[in-house]
């Protein structure tokens, strides 16, 4: 039995071993193909990544361009625009200078104007300056026949006549009125007194007859007839300009209550019948 067994376990043992030597060679294939294939996946593995790795660079600078690019565009863009800008403000000031030339022009005009005025101001000046000189003495002897002409008038208004020819002489010593002005009130003046023989005029007033102070309405028609009626109508007179006194002209105190009415614009105008001396036959 031994023996029996001895021999199947030899006869077993080769089969083990060749089967041993089968699986050997079959792992030792195994193992050649398997670190063939690990090798391949290894290579294709490190392959793969570097391949990432380059994609991953590449896109990294493809968007580092595009960046660079698209600050580039706006780049342009902001030079485009401030071009623009530029152009614009290259034209305005061309418009600018144009407004200023013609504004010059128009002001070197007005300059020239002025000067002329200048010289012809100055001409002017002088040529007042002898005017002046010799209106002066005029002025002054207007004054003089005016005060004599107030003075050998029929006296009416005695007070304000004889104020407005102080009020001349006084205005001719004044340095701050010019002779034009001066001139101008004489002549004023005189128009005054012209207006008096074509104007009927009433006022109030007093008169001292026969040491008697009377209250009066003085009535005065142009320069043709000087009047005066007291306040209760009982006395008319009228001016004797020639003998310079007063004459009582009672008879007509109704016409010249009427004419007084008149004159304050009491009653609307009308014919009135007044005492005038006449002329004197020689």
């Amino acid at each position: 039995m031994r023996v029996r067994i001895g021999r199947i376990n030899k006869r077993h043992g080769a089969c083990a071993v060749r089967r041993l030597q089968s699986i050997t060679e079959q792992l030792k294939m195994m193992s050649i193909g398997g670190v063939v294939a690990l090798s391949i996946a290894a290579l294709i593995s490190f392959g793969t990544t570097g391949a990432v790795a380059q994609l991953s660079q590449a896109t990294s600078t493809a968007n580092e361009a595009a960046q660079e690019g698209a600050a580039s565009q706006e780049r342009i863009n902001n030079l485009d625009d401030q071009t623009t800008d530029l152009e614009a403000e290259y034209k305005a000031v061309l418009i600018d200078l144009e407004n200023l030339r013609e504004y010059n022009e128009q002001l070197d005009a007005q300059i020239q104007d002025q000067k002329e005025q200048e010289v012809s101001l100055k001409r002017q000046i002088e040529q007042s300056l002898t005017v002046e000189r010799n209106v002066i003495p005029l002025m002054n002897r207007m004054i003089e026949r005016l005060e004599q002409f107030v003075q050998l008038d029929v006296p009416f208004l005695p007070e304000e006549r004889k104020r407005r020819v102080e009020n001349l002489k006084s205005l001719m010593k004044r340095s701050d009125a010019t002779a034009a002005e001066k001139f101008r009130r004489i002549l004023e003046s005189y128009q005054i007194e012209n207006d008096y023989g074509r104007s009927i005029e009433a006022y109030n007033g007093e008169i001292d007859q026969e040491g008697r102070v009377l209250s009066v309405t003085f009535l005065k028609v142009g320069r043709i007839a000087y009047l005066y009626q007291t306040k209760d109508g009982s006395t008319t007179a009228v001016w004797d300009h020639d003998n310079k006194v007063w004459e009582r002209k009672n008879g007509f105190r109704e016409e010249v209550s009427t004419a007084i009415r008149i004159a304050n614009q009491q009653l609307a105008p009308d014919l009135i019948l007044i005492p005038v001396k006449g002329p004197v036959a020689e």
